[in-house]
């Protein structure tokens, strides 16, 4: 999914919005997730920074300074069923969404720790985690968010704001909330693996520009090898179908809050031997991307049937996963400490196998996969989707 950058609206027409009606996906969103509290429906990326750790008061701060360009975080979608509305939140605190965890972890370890952390549905649906690592001035930090609130376009739109390397450094100061505010994050709230692998992405642009591929084609291409690689053989003798986000927003629309997307269901040609023409295929396939038709859709639909719709293609009867890209694009740091990796946290929606996001950050591509811990076994497919992209290089860059 093509992420979008658009200038955020002012502190004047978030006042205006301020009860506007939650979109029919945004509500249907609040509405599965009652239904399926076994789903994962919170997203957001975790990200490796250089540099001491701010303290929370600091990272607080920080956040507070943001909030501008940023005014849908201070926003929450409440009310009843089916008429849930935006609203600004009462007595809204930065303070509140940062949390530490105890310890420290190597990135990957750290950041599937983060993704089965608990978000509070009792204020903005979202938070900030601050985590060690074994290294020396390097530390972790998440973004998660209820899918209700922002969807894969507008995480990537907060994450350009709120570590937006360009914006002139916060001056240090005490504030009033140092002191004996801070706790360590609850107990975690879920049970999900999370696996990761990267690549170069320069590696997927050559092979882009010896095809003629989108990078996102390279991505559903290398998935594809994967999922050969990985399938048991009676299950790779047929096209294998996922479910492939697409943003539908336009210039003009909040870039920050709600969901405004469509769905494409695409057939992954396990069952071709050949890189080349797996790329090939899903080519065919991704050259058109319904959008105007979706915005139609969602304008004009009405809660009931837009439930049944989804919830139609969002099971495992319809695809094996959602598969979605999602890029930062331009440079990051957090009070002077520059971003030096990430990877995607996926939701898990709709009794679907795995979820998996790939995270599109200055040299590195990184996959990252998600799933039910009982299903161990796909935390090999990073691994398998990274040497798909080796053979896809071979192959398409002789």
């Amino acid at each position: 999914m093509t992420t979008n950058n658009a200038p955020a609206p002012d502190a004047a027409r978030s006042s205006r919005c301020a009860a506007e009606l939650g979109s029919v996906q945004d509500r249907g969103m609040l509405e599965w997730a009652r239904q399926r509290p076994d789903d994962g429906f919170v997203i957001g990326v975790a990200l490796r920074l250089r540099g001491p750790r701010p303290t929370p008061a600091r990272l607080a701060a920080l956040l507070a300074a943001r909030l501008p360009a940023l005014p849908g975080l201070a926003e929450r979608l409440d009310g009843p069923t089916g008429q849930e509305r935006w609203r600004p939140a009462e007595d809204f605190d930065a303070a509140h969404h940062v949390h530490t965890l105890d310890g420290a972890a190597e990135p990957h370890r750290g950041a599937e720790l983060m993704a089965n952390q608990p978000v509070c549905g009792d204020r903005p649906r979202w938070g900030l985690w601050l985590l060690d690592t074994p290294q020396e001035d390097e530390f972790l930090l998440a973004y998660r968010v209820h899918h209700a609130a922002q969807d894969g376009t507008a995480v990537a739109h907060t994450i350009g704001r709120l570590l937006d390397a360009r914006v002139p450094a916060l001056p240090t100061g005490r504030s009033p909330t140092d002191a004996g505010r801070w706790a360590s994050a609850p107990p975690p709230g879920s049970d999900r693996l999370l696996a990761a692998a990267d690549v170069p992405v320069e590696a997927m642009r050559a092979i882009s520009r010896a095809s003629g591929a989108s990078l996102n084609d390279v991505h559903l291409a290398a998935l594809t090898g994967a999922l050969r690689a990985w399938l048991p053989p009676g299950a790779r003798d047929h096209p294998v179908p996922v479910r492939v986000p697409f943003n539908v927003r336009l210039r003009q629309e909040r870039q920050d809050r709600g969901n405004r997307y469509g769905y494409k269901r695409v057939l992954l040609p396990v069952d071709e031997p050949s890189a080349r023409q797996r790329l090939a295929q899903v080519v065919e396939q991704t050259s058109v991307w319904p959008r105007d038709r979706n915005r139609r859709l969602l304008d004009l639909i009405p809660d009931d049937l837009m439930r049944d719709h989804i919830s139609d293609f969002l099971s495992s009867q319809d695809s094996l996963a959602t598969v979605t890209l999602l890029g930062a694009h331009t440079p990051l740091a957090l009070d002077g400490s520059p971003v030096t990796g990430g990877l995607a946290l996926p939701p898990l929606i709709g009794g679907h196998l795995f979820s998996s996001v790939l995270f599109i950050h200055g040299a590195r591509a990184c996959l990252s996969v998600t799933a039910q811990r009982r299903h161990d076994h796909v935390r090999d497919l990073p691994r398998l989707w990274q040497r798909a992209v080796v053979e896809l290089a071979t192959a398409s860059c002789p």
